[in-house]
């Protein structure tokens, strides 16, 4: 055997250090900086729903801490929309990530809920699914809000909800009368301080209820052009229940389409979430002037509601 070789044993001790430090590196890179975004903590958290034997549903999450921080700083739920929180890549979908980056900067952390896979469920755009808006989903909401207010580094009365289409119908229904907050909320813990909805589902009186009511500051942002989500029977809510008390600020961005706050994203038809029944073919893509408006929109109403 020449000078130079290794014993078997001590060349496969060396294979096996190399393959352990490489999945090291590899598990470190799973959780580095993403742009601005602290490193992301893939989490499993109990939701306040309950599986056949009355246990909690657990569901992951993802939390983006806001950048060095000095002190416990307020958070953001995301409740996604409805293709669920991930690109046929796997990887988390570019418009949460674009505004997670956001809020970090502006030293608020962000707590991602995923509904879908979770539950082993796919997309709901075309056909809907078993993950509805008005139950399970509310539900996954107020299971993150209690979890933020459990772990250090989080103001728990300056928690806010936001969310996109599905998401945003979702946040409607979880702050709306029936949510767990009037419902289930047997705590003392604060309630969600705000929320916002991006071009909500079920935004209108059959879905809500004509006697809809909130306590919660809530900032709905729509475009008038959007075909998926339309704004006119959202308006007829949004006034119906405003005339009630009801704090909403409310805005239609001309010209735009659904997912107008994404960033980059081509206006395009999408025929593979064709209504089975209306036959609509939705329309998405970018509009930068509601994009750039609704930044601004959001940056002020959360520091409001946070006391920035």
């Amino acid at each position: 055997m020449p000078a130079t070789s290794l014993p078997c044993t001590a060349r496969a001790n060396r294979a096996v250090a190399s393959f352990a430090i490489a999945l090291t590196v590899m598990s470190a890179l799973a959780f580095v900086s993403t742009g601005n975004a602290e490193a992301q903590e893939k989490l499993s958290l109990p939701s306040l729903d309950k599986d056949a034997n009355g246990a909690p549903v657990m569901i992951d999450a993802y939390l983006f801490r806001a950048a060095n921080a000095s002190a416990p700083t307020p958070a953001v739920v995301f409740m996604h929309g409805c293709n669920g929180m991930f690109s046929r890549k796997g990887a988390i979908d570019r418009r949460e990530l674009d505004w997670a980056q956001r809020f970090n900067a502006q030293g608020y952390a962000v707590l991602m809920v995923d509904s879908f896979t979770s539950r082993g469920q796919g997309s709901e755009c075309a056909k809907g699914g078993p993950v509805r808006p008005w139950e399970e989903r509310p539900r996954d909401a107020y299971g993150a809000l209690r979890y933020l207010q459990s772990i250090p580094g989080i103001r728990s009365d300056r928690i806010a909800l936001m969310g996109w289409s599905h998401g945003g119908g979702s946040t409607l229904f979880a702050i709306g009368p029936k949510g767990p907050g009037r419902t289930q909320n047997a705590t003392s813990s604060p309630d969600f301080v705000a929320a916002v909805a991006f071009y909500p589902g079920w935004c209108n009186t059959r879905a809500q209820g004509a006697n809809w009511s909130t306590r919660i500051p809530l900032l709905l942002l729509t475009g008038a052009e959007d075909v998926w989500t339309q704004a006119a029977p959202c308006d007829a809510f949004v006034k119906d229940v405003t005339a009630q008390g009801a704090p909403i600020t409310f805005h239609i961005y001309p010209g735009a389409y659904h997912d107008f706050d994404y960033p980059n994203l081509p206006v395009r038809s999408r025929p593979e979430f064709t209504h089975p029944k209306t036959h609509i073919v939705p329309i998405t893509g970018t509009q930068p002037e509601a994009r750039d408006d609704a930044i601004n929109r959001v940056t002020e109403f959360l520091g409001a509601a946070f006391g920035k």
